[in-house]
């Protein structure tokens, strides 16, 4: 006889910034449920932990960000300048959480080669289940090779679509080294995503939703 229980995912109906309040609720919501104490969360600009400190009273957070000196280009608003730059939401995240600031494990030395490489064809495989699955991952590869979090330990991620948050799961953190062994890094829960996981760039309000004006002040 198999053994097993049935949890639910929430399906929106599009990605961005708009699912932001309700991916934290849900998020937390299973966090007491699996008794974890450790929440990842993705944040370029820092918005997006501000508002998972408010949530996550008592826990363990630890934001996960890009390094110094990149920006995603080609936004229809601009250069985004990522990695918490603004030095005031810097300062008020590192007396509450920890941070991580690190480069994409599934960026090296080929990075800026157009070709498809292996790392690209992995992004691009996760992509097609949700952007923010693959950053989740990513996010939590570069914490447990930064020391915050232990191989094999369940923490609970959340992520997004360019910025804001729209995805989050259960994972078993792993070193990016050991990505692929049994031991492995897994996703064991997905606790929200996007329904339709593709959406346009440069951003459009057709399938990507949220508040874009709050984040013209980190366009360089």
């Amino acid at each position: 006889m198999s053994n097993g229980v049935e949890k639910s995912i929430y399906y929106f109906d599009s990605c961005g910034e708009v699912n932001t309040h309700k991916v934290l609720e849900l998020a937390k919501e299973r966090a007491e449920e699996l008794g974890i104490k450790k929440i990842v969360i993705a944040s370029e600009t820092g918005l997006s932990a501000l508002k998972a400190v408010k949530v996550f009273d008592g826990f363990d957070i630890i934001v996960v960000t890009s390094a110094l000196g990149i920006r995603v280009g080609n936004t229809g608003m601009g250069d985004l300048l990522i990695g918490i730059r603004d030095e005031d939401i810097y300062n008020t995240l590192k007396e509450k959480c920890t941070i991580v600031r690190g480069t994409d494990p599934f960026h090296n030395i080929n990075a800026p080669l157009q070709d498809m490489t292996n790392e690209k064809v992995i992004r691009n495989i996760l992509y097609c289940i949700a952007s923010g699955i693959g950053v989740c991952m990513l996010s939590v590869l570069m914490a447990t090779d930064n020391g915050v979090l232990t191989k094999g330990e369940e923490v609970i991620a959340c992520a997004g679509s360019f910025v804001g948050l729209d995805t989050s799961c259960v994972v078993r953190a792993s070193n990016s080294v050991d990505l692929f062994q049994n031991d492995g890094l897994a996703i064991e829960e997905i606790i929200c995503k996007p329904r339709n996981p593709k959406y346009e760039w440069p951003i459009k309000q057709r399938t990507w939703r949220g508040d874009l004006e709050k984040y013209k002040r980190f366009m360089g």
